[in-house]
């Protein structure tokens, strides 16, 4: 980019202050039918160190024309009246600074005229002084390279144009890509600022549950907020090998197989899910089958989400989630639980300190001694949770 900025000072310096200057030789073709008046022309001009190139004739000047860019054309009128609207816009064409200057011993004020329009610079009346030539020539000649620079500064910053744009789209390109990562990382910082409000919210209601059945009721009823309405199990281990249902929340099962079905399940998932760290989703309920190893039916058209609740290396818990695939868990879901089963890993284990021991039926032991927690008991929610 500096190089760039120093082109773009360097043409606006030359368009502020443009300069021409007739020092140095110049391209001068001499279109003249008379060869003594030629030469005595063409030794003029290169006295003045141009370089000059006579013709005697309107082909011999196209021909000229075609080979070379000339800074200067003399024209005789006489020899070109009948051709000069063909010539002139040749020479517009192959070098568009060249400045014609036409020399007559006769002329019209219509011939002046028509000569002006076509582009002619100058008319020269014959027979003229040298020096009165050469400076109507110089003229010519300075108009001729101020055009010439015009074209170059054009040029020049038609190219800076061609840049400078090609760094706006690249500039431009740079600022959506980082805007794409301004609104990324804003929202990855939004999504953990939710996250840890999420943890401070959930951690503050299960601390002050001392008492497992309570505590999986609030698990249970904060996690319904977070999944919406759904089936849920929570299976707590009462062996090294073995699980039995802590609670769980009815959405849509049948109820007269719902105790068949949780048992079913845990039997099948908890082994599994025992040793597994990751959270486990499945959107075909098939596939969640020959990863348990069984048949399950009862979770046909179902989404599935299993994961276990692991503190110091221990599972304290297995919670499954399920419900029909036509209403699929959010994406931003794991997260969240990923952060409530850490917590709940922890107060499950705080609760098992408190009291020094880890009975096999926590829940049974909060209630009066007769409750059967396999029973689809309604804590009062409308999806019908139970412990």
């Amino acid at each position: 980019m500096e190089s760039l900025d120093r082109q773009i000072d360097e043409a606006l310096a030359d368009n502020i202050a443009p300069t021409a200057s007739i020092a140095g030789p110049a391209r001068m073709l001499i279109v003249e039918a008379d060869a003594a008046l030629r030469q005595s022309l063409i030794e003029a001009l290169e006295r003045r160190h141009h370089h000059c190139t006579g013709v005697g004739s309107v082909s011999e000047a196209r021909s000229a024309l075609a080979r070379t860019s000339f800074d200067v054309v003399v024209l005789n009128h006489q020899l070109v009246d009948k051709a000069l609207l063909e010539l002139m816009p040749l020479i517009q064409k192959t070098s568009p600074a060249t400045k014609t200057v036409l020399i007559a011993e006769q002329c019209t004020l219509d011939d002046a005229v028509q000569a002006m329009r076509c582009g002619v610079v100058d008319l020269i009346a014959l027979p003229v002084e040298m020096e009165e030539f050469i400076r109507r020539i110089d003229t010519a000649l300075l108009k001729s390279r101020a055009d010439r620079q015009r074209d170059e500064r054009l040029l020049r910053l038609k190219k800076i144009c061609r840049e400078l744009n090609v760094a706006r789209h690249e500039i431009s390109r740079q600022v959506d890509a980082l805007c794409g990562d301004l609104t990324a990382a804003y929202q990855e910082i939004a999504d953990q600022m939710n996250e840890v409000a999420m943890a401070s919210e959930f951690r503050t209601l299960i601390k002050q549950e001392l008492d497992v059945e309570d505590l999986l009721r609030t698990t249970l009823e904060y996690m319904l907020t977070k999944t919406g309405p759904t089936n849920a199990a929570v299976f707590l281990p009462d062996s090294a090998h073995s699980y039995g249902l802590g609670a769980y929340v009815n959405y849509d099962c049948p109820r007269e197989t719902v105790s068949l079905m949780l048992d079913h399940l845990c039997q099948a998932v908890c082994p599994q899910m025992a040793d597994e760290d990751e959270i486990v989703c499945y959107a075909d309920a098939r596939e969640f089958a020959e990863w348990i190893g069984i048949e399950a039916d009862f979770l046909a058209d179902s989404e599935v989400i299993a994961f276990s609740c692991q503190h110091e290396g221990e599972c304290l818990a297995v919670i499954v989630l399920f419900r029909n695939k036509s209403n699929p868990f959010s994406e931003k879901l794991a997260g969240v639980i990923d952060t409530m089963r850490t917590l709940l890993a922890e107060q499950l284990s705080n609760i098992i300190r408190v009291h020094h021991r880890a009975r096999p039926s926590w829940p049974k032991e909060a209630a009066d001694g007769d409750l059967d927690y396999n029973d689809d008991i309604n804590w009062g929610f409308e999806g019908g949770m139970a412990a």
